[in-house]
């Protein structure tokens, strides 16, 4: 039982804890609990929802952050020993070179710790510590969707963006020209303070997380010796239109980054926009699993066609193009639920020039109940003629109309 509870101790106490503030979920959150509560946030805080606030799309932003790194179990383990910043280069830093021997004796010695009730306090490393620049600035995930059609075609997209950049007005610094900032007194100068948080019933934890007052920079400056210009923030929005290409054949959960183009903060270069590109749903294409650029889609014939052979335009394609298919020169009858190739008719391959292959799922209509009445044989006459529905008539397109040919076989 010591173990188990070891291991359940050790996941609650976490650096930081600003993710799960911003989700609203404790530090021992399942992951779907994590996704529950970033539906319910980020539907809350959708800047189309919330068009009067400025600030709608930053705080959207965060949330997708936050999510994006506490639904990675990866990410999430490194979060939670290092915060967001993640452990610096060079590996471990001196404050939190401790054995496990070490953090189990800190965590449970000297009687501080009892099953009945009690707390603990633990200590990430003794003496001053600022929380540490990292190596760049942190990169902002923008969900960006598109539709099936941009995906095919591609898409040059324009928009404007709103970013942090260092305060012209006192480079960075926060303050007035000539004012120093002064130690915290809330943290004294260490940038982090200790706070309690119940991690299970009956036990009580101290949890080291970045100083409120001082925001974990360790010191302070008076409000009245605050730049003009940022309020002491030290940055100050700007904006920027930006241009960048959707290629065609970019692909369902695909990344595109802009190098430098997120937010500032002093000392820190910037980090990276990286829109995560996601492709909507389309209502009659689909992809089609374990096939590179392979498209999916489901076309209804009448059996005369299925009997006898079809000849007409089977579909519009997302470039406009009407693909006409005849298959009357193939001896086949097709049957339904069947799935033929037109060949090179898929999603473009990025970096070739080539295309996917195009499966084809037929649904065969069968005459009506009133056509059946009809072939009512009272004289007892034989060699009837019967006739079937006829095909089904050409779609209506002004552009361009191909001739394709379908595979010689189902391919299921």
């Amino acid at each position: 039982m010591g173990c188990e509870m070891t291991r359940v101790v050790v996941r609650m106490l976490v650096f930081d804890t600003t993710y799960y503030d911003l989700l609203e979920v404790s530090v021992d959150a399942t992951d779907a609990e994590i996704k529950k509560a970033y539906k319910k946030k980020a539907m809350q805080h959708h800047p189309d929802k919330n068009p009067d606030d400025p600030q709608a799309h930053e705080t959207f932003q965060k949330i997708g952050q936050a999510y994006e790194t506490l639904s990675n179990p990866n990410d999430r383990a490194t979060y939670d020993s290092h915060g967001p910043d993640g452990p610096p280069r060079g590996g471990m830093p001196s404050d939190m070179g401790m054995d496990m021997d070490d953090l189990f004796a800190q965590m449970f010695g000297g009687g501080g710790f009892g099953m009945g009730g009690g707390s603990f306090e633990f200590d990430m490393g003794g003496g001053p510590s600022r929380r540490r620049k990292p190596a760049k600035g942190r990169d902002t995930v923008v969900p960006y969707d598109i539709s099936l059609e941009e995906a095919y075609k591609g898409k040059k997209v324009v928009m404007n963006l709103e970013r942090d950049r260092i305060c012209s007005g006192c480079k960075g610094s926060g303050a007035r020209p000539g004012v120093e900032p002064k130690e915290c007194g809330n943290c004294e100068g260490k940038g982090t303070i200790f706070t309690d948080r119940h991690i299970a019933p009956g036990l009580l934890g101290k949890v080291k997380s970045p100083c409120p007052s001082c925001h974990g920079e360790g010191k302070k400056i008076r409000d009245k010796e605050k730049c003009k210009k940022c309020k002491g923030l030290k940055v100050t929005k700007e904006k920027k239109r930006i241009e960048f290409m959707i290629d065609p054949g970019t692909e369902d959960g695909e990344r595109i980054a802009l190098r430098g183009e997120g937010d500032e903060e002093p000392d820190v270069p910037a980090g990276d926009i990286i829109f995560l590109i996601r492709h909507l749903p389309h209502p009659s294409f689909k992809p089609q699993p374990h096939s590179p650029g392979g498209l999916s889609i489901l076309i209804s014939i009448r059996l005369s066609e299925s009997l006898l052979g079809l000849s007409r335009i089977l579909f519009i394609h997302l470039d406009g193009r009407g693909i006409h298919v005849d298959s009357k020169k193939g001896d086949r009858i097709i049957k339904p639920g069947s799935v033929y190739t037109i060949k090179g008719e898929g999603m473009p391959i990025r970096g070739t020039s080539r295309k996917g292959d195009m499966y084809v799922r037929f649904d065969v209509e069968f005459p009506t109940t009133d056509w059946a009445k009809g072939l009512s044989l009272e004289d007892g006459s034989e060699g009837t003629k019967v006739e079937l529905p006829g095909k089904k008539p050409d779609l209506k397109i002004e552009g361009e109309v191909v001739r394709r040919e379908l595979s010689t076989k189902p391919v299921n």
